[in-house]
């Protein structure tokens, strides 16, 4: 009798779920104590090191925070959620995380008395052990024979940094990562002066063509003038890492190209000291309001590097991207950049400057979770669009929307024009240079080059069409736009 009491008062052990994926298999069911906080970390026996087989990221720590009910991933640096950059993202059913070739997939709260046994780490075998003693002896030998041949040559030879290379190595990474390490086999301009960033841009260009960019600061009266493609976005950067390739292919097609960005990008992170330091690039690390004077500039050369004409600045207050700003109201944001209408009746009034044959924002609200900010601007857009179109009937071509690549599942298959560089080198090339203009952003220089290199493709919905046919220096987004509408 005593054994059936002890049994029945027994509280339910809460545990947390993930399923564990690795090449889009399913590998392990990990149910996690509640009461543990640490995910991930590689200096210590955490709960997940076991499981991640070949997964090595010496900088990383993954916590789990329970904050007013609800479950938290904290990350000492960023992490990708959904295909999204975060440090900081409240639990849902779902979640996916990248972890290099894994996948963690959160289930939500599993609740019993014993966890189910988690599918057991496969450690190495006898053959596999030898294998790799064997290999260690054969790169140790070669190691040393290399050793013996150099070391008289270098014995009389002074080694000599340039003043460049002992200002980068005299401190120490103050970032969660050292992305200069993965960087090593990234061409210029990394780790270069602003002049040889300002020679790198020629050489993208023909020589005999001269290529201009203006930039229009908050408040400024851009000139009247006609362009082909609008481009609306949240924050420097976003105009490489999201539609890159379509400027590169627009301007490649004659078309001329402006681009409107909220913010300043004030409230970002600097890649400092993991960036050059000399030019813009001070030592030390920078924040508000000199981040958002250096943004502006990486923008300004990204976008020459895209050959868009036209760059023009609201400078609105770009919030932090943490939980608790993210949990903000909707409306709480709009009030802060001035209202509902003020931001809809100034984004038309630059639409009827320009007055472009297509216009391109995020989507937002989107099926799939973006930055609160870029969806912010995604739903701004689509309520001046509609508002340009009734004050200007039949003038608009086409509205597009934002598709993130890494959350196409997101919108059910429904047809979507893409841009894919795939086999287009040029096009792809551009649009790395022009993230590599980004050197304070982590978010364009490192996660987004990782990024295009596996996906060379940008996705649109096609939210507007008009019936008329886009004029002739338009052909080929006409041409995109029909195939997509067929199928």
């Amino acid at each position: 009798m005593k054994n059936k009491e002890n049994t029945t008062n027994i509280v339910p052990t809460k545990y947390l779920s993930f399923i564990l994926m690795h090449h889009k298999k399913r590998i392990a069911l990990l149910n996690i104590d509640e009461g543990e906080c640490t995910l991930y970390d590689s200096l210590r026996d955490a709960f997940l090191n076991p499981y991640l087989d070949g997964f090595r990221d010496k900088k990383l720590k993954l916590r789990l925070v329970k904050d007013a009910g609800k479950w938290q991933i904290e990350s000492n640096r960023e992490v990708f959620i959904n295909g999204v950059a975060w440090r900081k993202r409240v639990l849902r059913d779902g979640d996916k995380i990248y972890l290099g070739e894994y996948r963690l997939i959160f289930e939500g709260n599993f609740v019993e008395n014993i966890p189910p046994d988690p599918i057991p780490y496969k450690k190495l075998g006898k053959k596999k052990i030898l294998r790799f003693l064997e290999a260690a002896v054969v790169i140790c030998s070669i190691s040393f024979l290399w050793y013996c041949t150099t070391v008289n040559h270098n014995s009389n030879t002074d080694i000599k940094l340039t003043d460049n290379e002992t200002t980068i190595t005299d401190h120490e990474s103050e970032l969660p990562y050292n992305f200069s390490e993965e960087l090593d086999d990234v061409e210029a301009p990394y780790l270069q002066t602003q002049n040889k960033i300002e020679t790198d841009l020629s050489l993208i260009k023909d020589n005999d063509v001269k290529y201009s960019l203006h930039v229009y600061a908050p408040g400024e009266d851009p000139v009247p003038q006609k362009l082909d493609i609008l481009f609306i976005h949240a924050h420097p950067d976003d105009e490489s890492l999201d539609y890159g390739l379509f400027l590169a292919e627009a301007a490649a097609e004659g078309e001329s190209t402006g681009v409107i960005i909220f913010t300043d990008g004030d409230s970002g992170f600097d890649k400092y000291p993991d960036r050059p330091i000399d030019g813009i690039y001070p030592d030390a690390e920078l924040g508000i309001p000199d981040l958002s004077k250096v943004r502006v500039e990486e923008a300004a050369n990204a976008l020459t590097v895209l050959d868009a004409k036209v760059y023009v600045r609201l400078g609105l207050w770009n919030r932090p991207y943490t939980a608790e700003e993210v949990n903000k109201s909707f409306n709480t944001l709009l009030n802060e950049w001035g209202g509902e209408t003020f931001l809809v009746n100034k984004l038309v009034s630059l639409i009827e400057i320009f007055k472009p044959d297509v216009i391109v924002s995020p989507d937002g609200p989107s099926p799939a979770r973006e930055h609160f900010e870029h969806e912010a601007v995604g739903y701004l857009s689509e309520k001046a669009v509609t508002k340009y179109i009734e004050r200007n009937p039949g003038k608009l071509r086409s509205y597009l929307k934002l598709v993130d690549v890494q959350q196409l599942a997101a919108y059910g298959g429904i047809p979507l024009l893409d841009i894919d560089a795939s086999e287009n080198d040029t096009l792809k090339d551009i649009k790395r240079r022009a993230l590599m203009m980004h050197q304070t952003q982590a978010d364009a220089s490192y996660f987004g080059i990782k990024r295009l290199e596996k996906f060379p493709l940008e996705y649109y919905l096609v939210q507007f069409c008009s019936e008329n046919p886009i004029e002739t220096t338009l052909a080929f987004l006409d041409k995109k736009i029909v195939e997509t509408l067929s199928h």
